[in-house]
Parts: C-alpha cells; sequence; structure tokens
C-alpha cells in the first residue's frame, strides 16, 4: 500500500513540475480565428456528400403514379421505383441531370406497371428532375 501511495506522490510531484516549468498562456502567438479557419479548409479539402431525393409522375391512361428515391453515390446513381400504374401499363419517365453544372441532359427509362426495382445510371450526376416529357430525351 505504501508503494501505491509513494508511487502517487511521485507522479503529482512530477506532474505539478511539468506544469511549472510550460510556458504561459500569454507567451503564445494570437492567431486570428479567421485566419485559423482559412488554414484548416485550406490543408484539407472536403468532398460533397452524396445526395438522394424523390419524385413521381402519373401513369399514362391510368389514375396511378410511379415513385421514385434515388441516392446519388460516387460513380452512379441507383433509382428505386415503385410502378403503381394497373394493367401492366408501360410508364417512361424522363431523369433531368446536370453535366456541367449548367447543360441539362435528359435519359429516359420505361418501367413495367404493377412492378418496383431499382436502376443503375452509371457515370451520371445528381438527378435535378423527373417528369413524363420524353421529346428531351431524343436529343440526347
Amino acid at each position: 500500500m505504501r508503494t501505491l501511495t509513494s508511487a502517487g506522490a511521485a507522479l503529482a510531484a512530477v506532474g505539478l513540475s511539468l506544469g511549472l516549468c510550460s510556458a504561459p498562456a500569454s507567451a503564445a502567438p494570437a492567431v486570428p480565428a479567421a485566419s485559423a479557419a482559412s488554414q484548416h479548409s485550406a490543408s484539407a479539402p472536403l468532398a460533397a456528400p452524396p445526395k438522394s431525393g424523390k419524385d413521381s409522375v402519373k401513369c399514362h391512361g391510368s389514375s396511378g403514379r410511379v415513385n421514385f428515391s434515388w441516392k446519388t453515390g460516387w460513380s452512379s446513381t441507383t433509382v428505386y421505383y415503385n410502378n403503381h400504374c394497373l394493367g401492366g401499363t408501360r410508364t417512361t419517365a424522363a431523369f433531368k441531370f446536370y453535366n456541367d453544372g449548367s447543360t441539362p441532359f435528359y435519359k429516359c427509362v420505361t418501367f413495367q406497371g404493377d412492378s418496383q426495382g431499382k436502376y443503375k445510371f452509371a457515370r451520371i450526376n445528381e438527378i435535378m428532375d423527373v417528369n413524363t416529357d420524353t421529346k428531351k430525351c431524343k436529343n440526347n
């Protein structure tokens, strides 16, 4: 028991002496907050996180809808769909993307009625809109 007490006292004495040997806080150079923040962001750029979204379109000729949800990954975008169109009615949806941030690009996909599943777009950026205007897909 004495050994433990002596060791604790020795550690306390060492800690006390180390605390006395350290430089006072006023001796440290002052760095403005804006400068410190800019140094951190410049040294470690952060990538944008993947985005997700939801949308739906009306069925052709029936009162149902096709629901979409998606998650944009680092190299592709996966779209999950649930087609509520009755009678096996196929529905074509136009997905709107931006290639360079300003030029729209459309990709059309047809989904079978009364079905659900997923569709994967390779090497395509974030989905901006989903609609049934398939005329724009013919240009791409």
